[in-house]
């Protein structure tokens, strides 16, 4: 596949009978047309992400890709994503792309490695002693990924009792294709906030969380199982920050924490 591909999709409109009194002609309505996106759009889209030189997945959003890529990961849930344009919840690439596609759009476009994870440098492939390398806990092969001085690589080959490590991200040079669908554009405010709490705390969802809008203050109660997560004390800071930046009028987010008494069953018999 060479140059750029666009594939948008058409939107054909849909028409409408309106009921008539006898004697009249029919009244036919054309519905308005699908909105588009625009930049700071909350946009739900489906994605899939491959290598244009070898066809290798490498994200997606839809299950049934993975599953074809025999990509079996439990942890993960396989849903739309939401991305608001220009704040690069994806690559600007991809953002620049969406910019005027309608609810239910698609198209597929090549992405350089220039606009994706830049081309590689060979500066950054480096040869280090296998000795340095006898105190990780797992041993390790070509294609392992490693931290060496705070720097992700992955290793190249092994002989001779050297390593050839690689340090440019591991997409370096290569160009990617992206199928794209806009599957929803988010107008109401509440849902805004339900759909940027779930992107950065996958757990919390419409059904287990209370958002009320007192503006101009946000009160947010999220599960209580949640509580103790790992990391959730950053996770509610950045949200803030974001609705306050992102939603008008929100000049303060205020998250409450819940506790009940637990009833013992020493007292559910004296009851």
């Amino acid at each position: 596949m060479s140059g750029l591909i666009f594939k948008a999709s058409i939107i054909s409109p849909i028409f409408m009978v309106t009921d008539k009194e006898e004697g009249e002609e029919e009244k036919v309505q054309e519905q308005p047309v699908p909105e588009t996106v625009s930049t700071n759009s909350f946009v739900m889209i489906d994605y899939v992400i491959k290598t244009k030189e070898t066809g290798e997945l490498v994200d997606t959003s839809l299950e049934d890709e993975a599953k074809k890529a025999g990509i079996t990961d439990t942890t993960r849930t396989y849903e739309p994503r939401l991305t608001i344009v220009g704040r690069g919840f994806v690559l600007k690439a991809i953002e620049d792309e969406l910019v005027g596609m309608p609810v239910n759009g698609y198209k597929t476009f090549e992405i350089p490695p220039e606009k994706a994870f830049g081309e590689r440098d060979p500066s950054k492939v480096k040869v280090i002693p296998l000795r340095k390398f006898k105190d990780l806990e797992q041993p390790i092969g070509v294609g392992s990924k490693v931290i060496i001085n705070g720097r992700e690589g992955y290793i190249r080959s092994i002989g001779s009792g050297r390593v050839q490590v690689d340090f440019n991200h591991y997409l370096a040079g290569k160009t990617l294709i992206c199928d794209l669908w806009v599957r929803k554009i988010i107008t109401d405010e509440k849902e805004k906030i339900y759909a940027l709490l779930h992107s950065r705390i996958p757990e919390s969802t419409e059904e287990n969380t209370s958002i009320v809008i007192e503006k101009p203050k946000v009160i947010i109660s999220l599960p209580r199982d949640i509580y103790l997560s790992s990391g959730l004390q950053m996770l509610k800071q950045v949200v803030a920050r974001e609705l306050i930046e992102l939603i008008p009028g929100i000049e303060k987010v205020v998250y409450v924490e819940e506790y009940e008494k637990e009833t013992r069953p020493s007292e559910e018999k004296s009851a």
